[in-house]
């Protein structure tokens, strides 16, 4: 024991802890109350004295005899700090009434013997509130006091709860608000390790625990929880909102292993992190074997309202969870959204390794997932979310899908063929030049996979039968099957009933999945622009007709139109490395030009075309152009609703069943009017670049249509960079009646074109025969003799009217 005499600057009692205001005098804890966490303590006075500068026994070290704090209430005793109340007095760092952490005056033992020790820790180790992390011994009593403590108190130093290495073992969940950050010693794989590992055989509802009822008609079952809204002031302490809390350098595990049990449901199934706060930041953290998800990102529109917005995961590893790694939005919840995710490991997960059913989008930066039982990535809220996915990779011992306005831009993955996203980059099973959507047909319907342990399935999702070891498809292909409650699969394929209306069980007798035979699965027969293919990587566009289940391949004689780099021919072929546009009916190609390949450089006969916009209509300014049936004024398929000068119009099929030329040039801009391709002028309404309008009645048409051809800038300033702030004016604009002039509408400015439902305007698209008259084959064997060669073609071209002078 370390007893010195001081002398007092005020009256003190005996038993309050002291700081020294100079030399050899002490001054009552409690003066200065701002600086009970700031300040040292330096020890407690043994006596009582009545005025200033009388002599005081001041105990700065040892065992305090003075009075013990006795065993703590309420809970079982445990070893801890000791801090002061409001009075000065000794009590424990897990009382309520404490208010000087992390500034402590000494430690206790589980009877309440004090030991006097003062210091002041930046931070509040949960060793100081009773955790032992033995990985035996509950703690979470105590790691939820310190994190209570870090809440009450908010101060700058205290917001940081600290887990020492070890293994702290929980059987109820924790929960974290007030911003407090909840941090351990990292992830390194040695005993460094600060691991919180949740015991299933405790009760982790957090309506039990701590009041929080349903969230979205959904009871909350997690380890830790970061919750964003008050519960209430039957809450001791009362905790706030959990925005921009922050969990970071520790491992959070079930025990024992939960995730993806063999063969049945474990209770309860709980998610390993719940977030349902704005802002809270997850970082360099493990993930693993809870029986749901590894962390779970939802928001609520009922109240408590909770909005999950600007989440931020960082540097984490989710893995071997029962359903996804990472899951977003997937209880319908608007507001999670806008959500960083970087460099997050998610792989081995029980159904998905990421699951982004976000609103508003996320963004995905350099992240992996691998050997994920259903996706590795699935991002499927087609009508609303706008994700990003930059330079992520996924291996291909899972697929990947995209459906909505997604852009993938870099990275590696295989997407599945029934994907819609944006493509910037290189992309398996969705190949093509930068800023291109990728259209892979989409279908809701998916081979069934027969996978080790089984698949989460939701309720409402539509299988066909899958591909069978050898490769051999099951007797189910062709049958269309619907889920008709949520449960797991049993791992192999079952026994497929094809008859209509009959169950098919898989699973135990006592669980797994009930599946409805739908029927026939017929074909989804879609004609579209596909950039990629996951058969062929040569293929870099197509407009093609598919099967639903993702077969590339011409239906009912249907023609493709082909755009593929050319590698088959012999090796002495000039032509290798060309890229080759080709036309294709019921198998048979007709070569229609050659386009050469970057690298290559000019190829003598090769047509050199800029660009080649094909397909759909309304997508963008087209350079040759496809009609399936009619001609270029009266079809509704392939062609575009507007034409440039030089454009051309080709014709789809090249046999007997089809009369007429080959194509047709445009000798002007021109498009068509009718309903269906150009509607009359709205004010006030949002254009994209290349849509036609007519005048807006009772305007008389004047044979004349107007394309959007540029956003105007707004005086010196730019207008803002989201294309639908720029509509068009209140008053229908002056309309220019000279073709390729611009009519200025607001912020847009519209092109005039001839309109091609106009008789009197057909003359601008001029058939093209099947060549022209006399015309031989070119045998020049320099640039000089093709150059004359070409040149007798243009006057013959001229003589034949399909070029102007």
């Amino acid at each position: 024991m370390d007893i010195e005499n001081m002398k007092a600057a005020q009256r003190i009692n005996a038993g309050q802890a002291v700081r020294t205001t100079g030399s050899r005098t002490v001054t009552p804890a409690t003066a200065e109350a701002e600086k009970f966490h700031t300040s040292p303590f330096f020890g407690v006075a043994l006596e009582t004295v009545s005025r200033a500068n009388d002599p005081v026994k001041v105990q700065v070290s040892g065992l305090f005899t003075l009075r013990s704090l006795g065993p703590e209430v309420g809970s079982a005793p445990r070893f801890g700090a000791v801090g002061i109340n409001t009075s000065g007095q000794l009590v424990r760092a897990t009382s309520k009434e404490c208010v000087s952490a992390p500034n402590w005056i000494g430690d206790c033992d589980a009877s309440g013997t004090v030991t006097i020790r003062p210091r002041r820790d930046t931070r509040l180790s949960v060793l100081d509130f009773g955790a032992v992390g033995n990985g035996k011994t509950d703690d979470a009593n105590a790691i939820q006091s310190a994190l209570d403590c870090a809440m009450r108190l908010g101060t700058t130093d205290g917001s940081v709860v600290y887990l020492p290495p070890g293994d702290y073992r929980i059987k109820k969940p924790l929960v974290i608000s007030n911003g407090c950050i909840l941090e351990g010693a990292g992830l390194a794989y040695h005993d460094e390790t600060s691991r919180i590992l949740a015991d299933e055989a405790g009760n982790f509802s957090l309506s039990h625990w701590f009041g929080i009822g349903a969230v979205g008609g959904e009871t909350v079952y997690c380890a830790i929880a970061l919750v964003g809204y008050a519960t209430g002031l039957a809450m001791t302490p009362p905790r706030g909102r959990g925005d921009y809390a922050v969990l970071r350098q520790l491992a959070l595990h079930s025990i024992p292993v939960q995730g993806m049990p063999p063969t049945t449901f474990q209770a309860p199934q709980m998610d390993g992190i719940r977030v349902m706060a704005t802002g809270a930041c997850i970082e360099r953290m493990s993930v693993v074997s809870f029986r749901r998800n590894g962390i779970e990102i939802s928001s609520n529109e009922i109240a408590p309202v909770v909005n999950a917005s600007g989440v931020q995961i960082r540097d984490c590893r989710l893995t071997s969870n029962g359903q996804n790694g990472l899951d977003i939005g997937s209880l319908g919840n608007d507001n999670a959204s806008t959500i960083l995710v970087t460099n997050v490991d998610a792989s081995s997960n029980g159904r998905d390794g990421i699951c982004d059913n976000s609103r508003l989008g996320c963004t995905f930066v350099s992240c992996h997932t691998a050997a994920n039982k259903h996706r590795n990535i699935s991002c499927e809220r087609p009508s609303s979310s706008y994700s990003v996915y930059l330079g992520c990779y996924a291996e291909t011992d899972a697929p990947a899908v995209f459906k909505g306005p997604i852009a993938v831009v870099g990275g590696d993955m295989d997407i599945t063929p029934d994907s819609t996203y944006w493509g910037y980059g290189p992309v398996r099973g969705g190949h093509g030049p930068s800023a291109l959507q990728v259209l892979n047909n989409f279908s809701k319907v998916q081979l069934y996979r027969a996978v080790s342990g089984g698949i989460d399935i939701d309720k409402g999702e539509q299988t066909t039968g899958g591909i069978l070891d050898g490769g051999i498809s099951s007797k189910a292909r062709g049958y269309l099957y619907e889920a008709q409650n949520s449960g797991r699969t049993g791992g192999v394929e079952p026994d497929w009933n094809t008859t209509k209306g009959s169950l098919t069980q898989d699973g135990t007798p006592n669980g797994g999945v009930p599946w409805l035979c739908l029927g026939k699965l017929e074909p989804m027969i879609v004609t579209s622009n596909i950039l990629g293919s996951n058969a062929d990587s040569t293929i870099i566009q197509d407009i093609q007709s598919v099967t639903m289940d993702g077969k590339l391949q011409p239906v009912d004689g249907d023609s493709l139109f082909r755009t593929q780099v050319q590698v088959s021919r012999d090796p002495d072929d000039p032509r290798i490395g060309r890229i080759e546009t080709s036309l294709l009916s019921a198998g048979q190609p007709f070569h229609t030009y050659y386009q050469t390949a970057y690298g290559n450089g000019p190829v003598p006969g090769a047509l050199m075309l800029p660009e080649a916009w094909i397909g759909q209509f309304d997508h963008g300014e087209r350079r040759i152009g496809v009609v399936y049936s009619g001609n270029p004024y009266t079809t509704t398929v392939g062609s575009c609703n507007f034409y440039s000068p030089g454009d051309l119009i080709l014709n789809a099929y090249n046999d007997a069943t089809r009369q007429g030329p080959i194509g047709w040039a445009v000798a002007a801009a021109c498009g068509r009017g009718s309903e269906g391709h150009c509607k009359p002028w709205v004010p006030g309404q949002h254009y994209s670049i290349g849509q036609t309008v007519k005048p807006k009645p009772p305007t008389p048409a004047n044979g004349f249509l107007y394309r959007l051809k540029a956003y105007r800038k707004d005086g010196l300033n730019p207008r803002p960079l989201n294309p639908h702030l720029n509509v068009s004016g209140q008053s229908e604009p002056r309309w220019s009646q000279t073709v390729g002039d611009t009519t200025e509408d607001k912020c847009l400015e519209w092109q005039t074109l001839y309109d091609l439902d106009d008789p009197a305007n057909k003359k601008y698209l001029e058939p093209l025969p099947q060549r022209v008259p006399d015309q031989t084959d070119s045998h020049a064997l320099d640039i000089d003799h093709l150059r004359a060669d070409f040149n007798a073609l243009l006057v013959k071209l001229r003589a034949a009217h399909l070029l102007g002078e």
